[in-house]
């Protein structure tokens, strides 16, 4: 091979790299409040995705709900300690389940070897955590929560 054609190769693949990067980094942006974090990790969150925050206080806890321009939502839910107790998520894109469970993912990741994978939504209910998610076309949705942190009368079905 010539070397004009070896960098003609070359251009042409980085175009066509940058054209894949460019179209897959929205879809993927990424959540990193984890379970158990403090309140402040939302406002990282908010710079990261590039989302619009908004603030809804409920009587014993805040959701703070995060919207990217990619039509994508987070929903941080915040307990009276400022911890974060409960994440949801629903959009073009599910979020790094690893940032989102923080320490428990690993749980998690144990729970789900072996696992026979099937259609529809998965839950798994581990000591302390529950997770809950599936998609349809295109669309991504779920919510994963410490059993043990929830405020006093608050209803998982609240997540849905």
């Amino acid at each position: 091979m010539t070397l004009s054609f070896m960098k003609a190769v070359a251009g042409k693949l980085a175009r066509c790299g940058f054209g894949i990067l460019v179209a897959w980094g929205p879809i993927s942006a990424p959540a990193y409040a984890a379970l158990g974090d403090d309140v402040s990790a939302v406002e990282q969150d908010r710079v990261r995705m590039h989302a619009n925050l908004q603030v809804m206080r409920k009587s014993n806890y805040d959701v703070h709900e995060l919207t990217a321009p990619i039509a994508s939502t987070v929903r941080e839910l915040v307990g009276q300690n400022h911890k974060v107790f409960a994440v949801t998520w629903s959009g073009g894109w599910r979020p790094n389940l690893r940032d989102v469970m923080g320490a428990h993912y690993d749980r998690f990741i144990a729970r789900m070897r072996g696992r026979r994978v099937a259609r529809g939504p998965v839950r798994i209910a581990l000591p302390g955590m529950v997770v809950f998610m599936g998609s349809y076309l295109r669309t991504f949705w779920g919510h994963v929560y410490l059993t043990d942190q929830l405020p006093p009368g608050f209803s998982p079905e609240a997540l849905q």
